[in-house]
């Protein structure tokens, strides 16, 4: 049997599995989804074979993670995030990877903080501690103090006392207690102060993207203030930036729609401003800072729910019996069945404005190029996309204008995309270099592809250390899997349809790197380096219409082969 008609087969039973969920009257799709992957975990582990492949593991701890998101309404969803976090743990020790380690810390404090009261929430901060505690004593010495702290009736109390005892050597330092200064003490000068310019946001129904524009760099801090039912206070989000002030001509728009009720900022003490996101919705936030210029990003998920969802519900504790079921081969199909389907795309056109990208040899501008093909492609999509389930496709730039990396993450997720394209030119040292290559967000030691984000990337500043930390909490949800599919797609169509006109052509590959652009975006995104503008045969290419086309042809293809193929394997 070909591996086509064993992946035809997979897909068959897929869609006849999820078909019966639909038809089946008053029965949860999140609680039937729940029930055959974790049949699909507990086959796993006791199949010698099939737990050597870590392939499959990640395709299950994933399919769990994306129930709790995808259902958050299901009384599984609780569970599904704590087993997900469970198998990362289990992946680090069997495979010896601190990457799975360190996302199953991710996903067992998020479980922490969005189930508080559940039962299983004190094993999610114990198996935080126990992670820790394997590269930091000190930092274990803290985790094991919260899990005593923050739930005081835990069973896991007794272990965690006797760690933190095991660990008092290791206590770290108290920290110095922040005293404010003497409110009756004459206003400071506001000369020195970072001044707080700008608050933008994007909203969509189950995710917001708030900016915050300095003047210069700061420090900050974050934190998270739980709902307060007796002061009628929703969840919080604030920061408080230091030795900062408010521009007197501070405005932001109204909140329309999305997880946050409103947006305020004051100054909390005569040198730190605070912005407070009040949040109507949440399951999930992430902050970072950008450099040059300074911003500070701040990331909300919910559900849609309003306020008051936030705590879920205690649980029933649960013996997790083994059931029979999803037959073993469909494993490798389960995360595209929990798929959407293709219908928005929107098409970013690299650098614009005040950054022209990179410059060919006789003065053709990068921004110039990638705003061309960004538009054909549009007009292709536009044209022909229905055919295929695509209905709508935007550009974030249609003119000569800049626009921060971040925010073009933000306009996406506010069009509703389900594919996010960003259009570059590569460029490099030697101008003999020449091929196309398309990137995908990843963590990489690959110098080349570093070098490549470097350049992308230089309309802001994050250090190599800083990137790392914000990649960690991107990654999960970076629908790595759908995108390096995209991406090859993609790649595979852009080099056949430019190679039959215009030999020779190198193809460079798929390959991963950090690109701010491609942060938080959550749906398939893929970086699309079209060819070497510092070439100069390339440089005459891309100044040529045909050659436009060409690329634009390949780009639209790969999206079609891959929206075809998510068409088949999704689920309505």
């Amino acid at each position: 049997m070909t591996k086509r008609t064993v992946t035809f087969l997979i897909i068959s039973s897929l869609i006849a599995l999820f078909s019966s969920i639909n038809t089946s009257f008053g029965e949860d799709r999140g609680e039937t989804l729940y029930v055959q992957t974790f049949d699909l975990y507990k086959s796993l582990t006791v199949n010698k074979d099939k737990s050597q492949n870590k392939e499959i593991w990640e395709t299950i701890a994933r399919a769990f993670y994306s129930i709790d998101k995808d259902y958050p309404n299901s009384p599984k969803a609780p569970n599904s995030l704590f087993l997900s976090g469970k198998m990362y743990e289990e992946m680090g020790e069997r495979f010896n990877s601190q990457k799975d380690f360190d996302m199953s810390v991710g996903i067992s404090r998020k479980f922490v903080r969005k189930y508080p009261d559940s039962n299983l929430a004190d094993d999610a901060q114990l198996r935080v501690a126990r992670i820790v505690e394997r590269q930091s004593k000190s930092d274990a010495y803290i985790e094991y103090d919260k899990l005593i702290t923050e739930f005081p009736n835990s069973d896991m109390r007794t272990i965690a006392q006797n760690k933190k005892q095991e660990l008092a050597p290791f206590k770290p330092a108290s920290k110095p207690v922040y005293k404010a200064k003497d409110t009756n003490a004459s206003s400071p000068s506001t000369s020195g102060l970072t001044k707080v310019s700008q608050i933008r946001h994007w909203s969509t129904d189950d995710y917001t993207r708030v900016v915050i524009h300095l003047d210069k760099n700061a420090s900050y801090t974050s934190r998270l203030l739980k709902p307060d039912p007796a002061q009628g206070t929703p969840p919080r989000l604030f920061v408080d930036i230091q030795g900062a002030t408010v521009d007197k001509n501070l405005y932001i728009e109204p909140i329309k729609k999305g997880l946050l009720d409103q947006i305020k900022f004051a100054r909390n003490t005569k040198d730190t401003v605070r912005v407070v996101l009040y949040i109507n919705s949440f399951d999930d936030y992430k902050v970072f800072e950008l450099k040059d210029p300074p911003r500070i990003v701040m990331d909300i998920e919910g559900s849609g729910k309003k306020a008051g969802g936030y705590y879920a519900s205690e649980k029933d504790t649960e013996t997790y019996e083994y059931i029979s079921g999803m037959p073993e081969d469909e494993v490798s199909s389960l995360s595209e069945a929990l798929g959407l389907k293709i219908r928005t795309v929107v098409i970013d056109a690299g650098h614009g404005g005040h950054d022209p990208g990179a410059i060919g040899p006789t003065g053709l501008k990068e921004k110039d190029v990638n705003l061309r093909i960004a538009k054909a492609l549009k007009k292709k999509l536009d044209t022909d996309g229905k055919k295929f389930g695509i209905t709508k496709v935007y550009l974030t730039r249609d003119t000569d204008k800049f626009i921060p990396l971040e925010e073009r993450t933000g306009i996406a997720k506010k069009l509703g995309a389900d594919l996010f394209i960003s259009i570059h030119c590569n460029a490099a040292r030697s101008k003999q270099a020449y091929g196309i290559e398309t990137y995908i967000l990843s963590v990489t030691n690959d110098k080349a592809a570093l070098a490549v984000a470097a350049r992308e990337n230089a309309s802001t500043i994050i250090s190599r250390s800083e990137m790392d930390k914000v990649l960690k909490q991107y990654l999960l949800g970076a629908k790595i899997e759908e995108s390096q599919r995209f991406a090859n797609h993609v790649q595979s169509s852009v080099v056949n349809n430019v190679s039959t006109k215009y030999p020779p052509v190198k193809n460079k590959g798929v390959k991963k790197a950090p690109f701010i652009v491609l942060i938080g975006a959550d749906i398939p995104s893929i970086l699309v380096e079209t060819s070497f503008i510092t070439n100069p045969r390339d440089e005459k290419r891309l100044n040529s219409s045909d050659y436009i086309n060409k690329i634009a042809d390949g780009i639209f293809v790969g999206v079609q082969k891959f929206s075809t193929e998510m068409q088949t394997a999704s689920i309505q």
